[in-house]
């Protein structure tokens, strides 16, 4: 029944999109969102409409309708059988495999045009000079940097990748394009060597990819003269490989990352004593001398060795704990505070339970339910006698708040003139999220009436600095908001925007 569903509403799609129900009635291509509706010319797109600085009503009926129909891809004449809802179809036609594009050697006067797995077929049998074959991935060509560069070759090895060069004479440099013919998401690596005279060289790493997403690489030509000593031919060697080949070289150089005190890989900033010995900078501050060979240190860091972390791929520090992601200097720190191998001890401190990003919230829900709160809210009421208050001399409650993956603890404090109130971030589900948390004091004989603060959730910060910074409230005003000796309280988490 379910699929004579669905055949009945791509059968009524269809008879819709048919009769142009959809399309804009100035430039004939499908609306989109939001549909404007123009006194005697009918439905228009956003564009269409600013375009003509034409005024009309807004059409939600059709845009409702629109929003729950599985609309066809525009290049299904071309051969693609994709259907999907509206908001996705933007992004899948950008990114269609089918998409008709011209060929890459137009500048030259080819006129032909096709799909993307037709391209190399194309290239070879019209191109076949400006196509360079080596199983191994390794090619050369010869280049006169002085003259208009406009090179394409379609390099054949285990991937077949376009390569274009081209040299931009306003701001002097040559801009490289790598790209797969055939894959939509590339996995490749390429290695580009700029040899002048004497062995003279300057090495460029780009990433390949793909036809549907092209980046380009700069070089400074400027740089590259002085570098290799050259005036006019240079010679450009490509090497192109998997990350699977670059994971292997990666591992050997890895080896000379090591700081020599906790073993773990360093990341700038780098330190090293007065001799060259390396230190990453969470061992350098615990050191007052180098333990090779007992020099004294100073500031001095390790430019080199800093300078070579952005090319290569570091292997996540949890991978002894089954984690294989391998990633830049730039990504590892973001990832691995957010690692699903990552440890996470209980953060009660009665429990020893140690867990992982995904198991510390079941944890503390089914373990621990009376301290935890479900929610991104919490409302309590507390004893409050401004008379007793030398009796609740550092008194402190702590509770846990996990919602959306996220886990908080807010600790409640009190002394004889304060009260304190601080949140903390025990677990981020992204690490980019910043979290504010809200104090609110409510008068429970008018409710109207509150005193409300926000601040930072706190991440990283030890128990003596918790409460210096923290939202708090001195006691002989929050006693204006106590009824029969108590006070009602809530707390608020939301992620800044």
């Amino acid at each position: 029944m379910s699929n004579l569903g669905e055949q009945s509403l791509t059968q009524f799609t269809d008879k819709l999109l048919s009769k142009k129900i959809f399309t804009c009635a100035v430039c004939e291509n499908l609306l989109n969102i939001p549909i404007i509706l123009i006194q005697n010319i009918g439905n228009v797109c956003n564009e269409c409409c600013q375009k003509n600085n034409w005024e009309g009503l807004p059409n939600p009926a059709l845009e409702m309708i629109l929003n729950e129909l599985k609309i066809p891809c525009k290049f299904q004449i071309t051969g693609c059988k994709e259907r999907m809802i509206f908001e996705n179809l933007r992004e899948h036609e950008n990114n269609c495999k089918f998409h008709e594009k011209p060929c890459l050697m137009a500048h030259e006067g080819c006129e032909w045009k096709g799909i993307q797995n037709n391209f190399p077929g194309h290239f070879i049998d019209f191109h076949s000079e400006h196509v360079l074959t080596n199983q191994y991935g390794l090619f050369a060509i010869d280049m006169n940097i002085e003259e208009a560069v406009n090179i394409t070759k379609l390099l054949k090895g285990k991937q077949e990748c376009i390569i274009k060069i081209k040299r931009d004479v306003q701001d002097d440099i040559l801009l490289y394009t790598i790209c797969d013919v055939k894959n939509i998401e590339c996995n490749y690596e390429c290695f580009i060597k700029h040899m002048g005279k004497n062995g003279n060289c300057v090495e460029t790493q780009c990433k390949v990819s793909s036809l549907n997403n092209i980046n380009t690489t700069h070089v400074n030509l400027t740089a590259l003269r002085q570098m290799t000593e050259a005036s006019d031919v240079i010679t450009i060697q490509i090497k192109i490989c998997t990350s699977c080949e670059s994971k292997e070289f990666d591992e050997k150089i890895l080896h000379y990352f090591e700081c020599p005190v906790c073993k773990t890989l360093m990341k700038p900033p780098i330190y090293q004593c007065k001799f060259g010995h390396s230190f990453c900078s969470n061992c350098r501050p615990k050191l007052e001398k180098c333990p090779n060979c007992r020099a004294l240190f100073g500031t001095t860091r390790n430019y080199s060795l800093e300078g070579l972390t952005a090319s290569i791929s570091y292997s996540c520090m949890y991978h002894h704990l089954g984690c294989e992601e391998t990633l830049s200097v730039n990504e590892s720190d973001k990832h691995e505070a957010v690692c699903p191998f990552k440890p996470y001890p209980c953060p009660l401190d009665e429990c020893s339970f140690r867990g992982t990003h995904s198991t510390i919230g079941d944890h503390l829900d089914q373990q621990h339910k009376d301290k935890v709160i479900a929610a991104d809210f919490y409302k309590t009421t507390v004893e409050f006698r401004l008379e007793q208050m030398i009796d609740f001399y550092n008194y402190q409650q702590k509770f846990y708040m996990v919602f959306d993956e996220n886990i908080f603890r807010l600790s409640f404090k009190r002394n004889s003139d304060y009260s304190f109130w601080a949140v903390e971030v025990l677990r981020k589900k992204d690490e980019d999220s910043v979290f504010i948390y809200d104090i609110g004091i409510i008068d429970m004989r008018k409710p109207d009436r509150k005193l409300i603060r926000c601040d930072l959730c706190f991440t990283d910060t030890n128990c003596e600095d918790l409460f210096k910074k923290c939202i708090l409230f001195p006691n002989n005003i929050l006693a204006s908001y106590a009824c029969n000796g108590m006070f009602t309280y809530y707390c608020q988490i939301r992620k800044r925007q």
